[in-house]
């Protein structure tokens, strides 16, 4: 597992020492959670925004939160929100069931941004 110093180094190396020539557009997936990656991320990155992915299980939903608040407190914009998991869809007959409650819509809410799409 990586910490601290060890996600620093190495973050450092792929923002710093690869040559990424002309890039518009840079995707980072990281772990879900507030720990150092993202904040170093924040430190050395100017972030025009980010994208949260969650699945609509409580315990996702509240890193998701946390996650989302420490980039408003960073002052990070938040683009919206990808639901993954979100339904279950029947080989057979194609009739699509949902796997959630109103929790994620309840979230957005709560957070002033948008579900930008839902993923089976």
């Amino acid at each position: 597992m990586w910490r601290g110093l060890m996600v620093m180094q190495a973050l450092e190396k792929l923002l710093r020492k690869v040559h990424w020539d002309d890039v518009d557009i840079l995707v980072v997936d990281t772990p879900p959670g507030t720990g150092d990656t993202h904040l170093s991320l924040v430190q050395n990155l100017p972030i025009s925004g980010v994208l949260l992915v969650t699945t609509p299980q409580q315990l996702s939903l509240q890193v998701t939160r946390r996650g989302a608040v420490m980039f408003q407190k960073l002052q990070v914009p938040i683009i919206g929100l990808v639901q993954n998991m979100s339904s279950f869809v029947c080989p057979k007959c194609q009739h699509m069931s949902l796997l959630h409650d109103d929790s994620t819509l309840t979230l957005t809410k709560e957070l002033g941004i948008n579900i930008l799409q839902d993923i089976p």
